[in-house]
């Protein structure tokens, strides 16, 4: 995790630096520095993609966005069409509208149009929906209080809440769960 912050910041840092090499510098004309810098976002990355490995070097997820943007140091970084990635017994891939990652956090909170697909080798994908979801990067679990619509095959589960290991590949409907089945 600790990688990711890293990366993060040092991406941040280059675009930063990239901006200002290529913007004069302030002038009276221009208005004061501290005028300028509320008005500026801390860094923005576009189509950037970011990738955490494993202890084995390995990939262990990939956090894809079209536009990256944090304000300022040490606010919330906010994510465009984010589209999150874990390998593992299955692939698990999470999109959504948008992201936001808690500046003292650990994880991804996704809303808006979320889906949740797990494949793996031989087996119908789950397709899972819902309005939110909050991604744990260092449990790498999925959690959401929301409705939950789930299809996999000609299978479909609907709930109220939702808990996923991806680790353990474990899910558990909250609330108000129906089911049909087909055979």
């Amino acid at each position: 995790m600790r990688r990711f912050w890293l990366l993060l910041g040092l991406a941040a840092t280059l675009l930063l630096w990239l901006w200002q090499t290529r913007h004069p510098q302030n002038t009276p004309e221009s208005g004061s520095a501290a005028a300028r810098t509320a008005a500026e976002p801390g860094y923005v990355a576009v189509n950037a993609e970011l990738i955490d490995t494993g202890e084995d070097g390995q990939p262990q997820y990939r956090l894809q966005a079209a536009r990256i943007e944090q304000s300022a140091p040490g606010a919330d970084v906010v994510l465009t069409a984010p589209q999150f990635q874990y390998q593992g017994p299955t692939s698990w891939t999470v999109t959504a509208q948008s992201g936001n990652l808690p500046a003292a956090a650990q994880r991804i909170d996704l809303s808006g149009d979320v889906l949740i697909v797990g494949t793996r080798v031989g087996a119908d994908a789950l397709r899972i929906r819902s309005s939110a979801v909050s991604v744990d990067l260092a449990q790498q679990q999925l959690d959401t209080s929301a409705a939950v619509a789930i299809e996999w095959g000609r299978n479909t589960l609907a709930g109220i809440g939702l808990h996923a290991n991806m680790i353990h590949d474990s899910l558990r409907l909250e609330s108000q769960v129906h089911g049909e089945f087909a055979r």
